[in-house]
């Protein structure tokens, strides 16, 4: 299949593409090469999110502040677990296929290009990062970017004037590390390999190694100084070509992202039917499978929410609905979905969940109003007294159930697999409640339409609802952080860690996956404390007949059921003890 190019490629099936064969680091690339070829929709929509989990997993440590070596080794651990395949070329194959799937799904927005663009250039650094020093300089020569190592004989011939301009910019030791190795001839064994066709060269040397690039792809340095410049040539330092390689990368991805926007309506009409579709759902799609966190077994009833709620297990999506619903007595359309589908996922069974939304949906200030003005009269008329059973009788009668029926309960049903299609209709993922245009968080009275509080509520309406969760002061000031940097999930992750005091590494990417760590945790903290209970009892009754054997003698066991015994008897026992 072809990616949006008109332009004949090199097929990329069972055998790489000549760029690919052109160095050992055949998993790397720049991705210039639009492939095409077969492809089945399983592993189609299988490359993407596997390339998808490990951008995301990228992304989160970034913002969880995480050390560049940590997220070196994490990347190393991703890419081996999501993206290695049978053979070399199969990885290559699927590098290359995922990445231009992902090209093709990002491209229709700014926001998603954006998103793309920076994670896609993270990856790249972290993997050319990895390769050694004599891949890297391959690496350039074999895609074709102007940066060549530098030789012996220029090394030598520029030492001096490199250690002055590092001497001039503070960076003392490398100065030291460039004159050292000049006088001590430690210069052997790097060609330019830029120049010289790409041969490999025949060792590594240890001497600090420098690129020339073209002074106009680093005016920035020129600007400041930082680099030698010599015959329209800048000479940059090992450490600085990073930069420029990721943004050669950048600068050729956003183009790219760019032209695939430009021929998004044409593909999409060509591919309404078929591809299209499963392109534009890539996005919003959840990276773990539904099994990726199970919810504790077991179904819980109507009556056990409001203490779940209580016990802050429920996350603040759902406790703000649930208090909603509770004080207002309605929810809208959305809000009532995105509600019903996760207290399916997390076991309340279709019969408690229709008895629970009829209890909430009840008009209580009509109830309330009838009993005080007209149940005394009708209990008069009929000679009865006033008491709780018959004023339970005009409450109860008092919802008109039939209003109930038309207007919530067959959405319940619906959303239970019950009526319309019977669908088995899933929970919403994070991403789809995010991007769920509801219109303000539940702003007035009844408007409550669902959606994701970390993105909805402004600054003083997270605090305080954080507050009234009992979320750690130093935590909701992060929440705050993160949520007005538009890191929802990671926001929600966070106030996990405030409320609970356990962090949260696995992510939270489903509102049930944050009710099961809940449940989860308290589980184990209720485990662990009847365990202490249980030790520390045992113990107790060790330490009691340790003590009843130091005085001597056995006492009679005392009996557990029974008349208390007569003084008479009591000293019959003493009797019969000695002294």
């Amino acid at each position: 299949m072809n990616f949006i190019n008109s332009a004949p490629r090199p097929v990329v099936g069972g055998t790489p593409t000549s760029q690919a064969s052109k160095g050992p680091y055949l998993e790397l690339s720049m991705y210039k090469e639009v492939p095409t070829g077969e492809i089945s929709l399983e592993e189609f929509e299988e490359y993407a999110l596997d390339r998808l989990r490990v951008l995301k997993a990228i992304e989160e440590a970034k913002l969880r502040s995480k050390s560049e070596d940590t997220i070196q080794a994490d990347v190393e651990t991703l890419l081996k677990k999501h993206m290695q395949g049978s053979s070399r070329q199969q990885t290559y194959r699927k590098d290359v296929l995922s990445h231009h799937i992902l090209r093709l799904a990002y491209c229709r927005t700014a926001d998603l290009r954006s998103w793309l663009l920076a994670q896609e250039a993270l990856l790249f650094k972290f993997r050319f990062k990895a390769l050694g020093r004599q891949q890297q300089v391959e690496f350039f020569s074999s895609m074709g970017l102007p940066y060549h190592a530098i030789s012996d004989a220029e090394f030598e011939e520029l030492a001096g004037q490199l250690a002055a301009v590092l001497n001039a910019c503070g960076e003392w030791d490398k100065a030291k590390a460039v004159t050292s190795s000049s006088r001590r001839g430690d210069t052997h064994g790097l060609q330019d390999i830029g120049r010289s066709g790409g041969a490999a060269a025949a060792a590594v040397a240890s001497r600090p190694l420098f690129y020339k690039v073209p002074f106009q792809a680093v005016p920035d340095l020129v600007g400041s100084r930082r680099v030698l410049l010599r015959a329209g040539q800048a000479y940059v330092g090992e450490d600085q070509v990073y930069s420029l390689v990721v943004g050669a990368f950048r600068s050729c991805l956003s183009a790219s992202l760019a032209e695939a926007a430009r021929a998004w309506g044409a593909f999409s009409a060509a591919e309404a039917d078929r591809l299209a579709p499963l392109v534009d759902s890539l996005p919003s799609r959840s990276v773990y499978g539904s099994d990726n966190r199970k919810v504790p077994v077991g179904e819980i009833s109507a009556g056990q929410l409001a203490g779940l709620v209580a016990g802050r297990n429920f996350p603040l999506c759902m406790s703000v609905m649930y208090e909603r619903l509770a004080s207002e007595h309605h929810l809208k359309h959305w809000g009532l979905q995105q509600f019903t589908l996760f207290l399916k996922s997390i076991g309340l069974p279709l019969e408690q969940a229709l008895l629970f939304f009829r209890q909430q949906f009840a008009p209580r200030t009509p109830g309330d109003k009838f009993n005080k003005e007209y149940v005394y009269s009708v209990l008069y008329n009929y000679g009865l007294a006033l008491n709780s059973s018959y004023l339970l009788l005009f409450v109860v009668c008092r919802t008109p159930g039939d209003k109930f029926n038309k207007e919530y309960a067959y959405n319940v049903r619906y959303n239970y697999g019950q009526e319309g299609k019977r669908q088995d209709w899933s929970e919403w993922s994070c991403v789809k409640i995010i991007n769920q245009e509801v219109g303000g968080a539940c702003a007035g009275a009844g408007e409550c339409n669902g959606g994701c509080p970390y993105k909805t509520y402004s600054a003083e309406q997270l605090r305080a609802a954080l507050s009234r969760l009992n979320c750690n002061d130093k935590v909701i000031r992060e929440v705050v952080d993160k949520a007005r940097g538009k890191h929802y999930q990671l926001a929600c992750g966070l106030a996990f860690e405030g409320i609970t005091g356990s962090p949260q590494e696995t992510g939270i990417n489903k509102p049930s996956e944050y009710y099961a760590s809940s449940i989860e945790l308290a589980t184990q903290r209720a485990a662990a404390a009847a365990g202490a209970n249980g030790a520390g009892e045992q113990q107790g009754q060790q330490q009691q007949q340790q003590g009843q054997q130091a005085g001597g003698g056995a006492v009679q066991p005392q009996q557990q059921e029974g008349p208390p015994q007569t003084p008479a008897g009591q000293r019959a026992v003493a009797a019969g003890t000695p002294a």
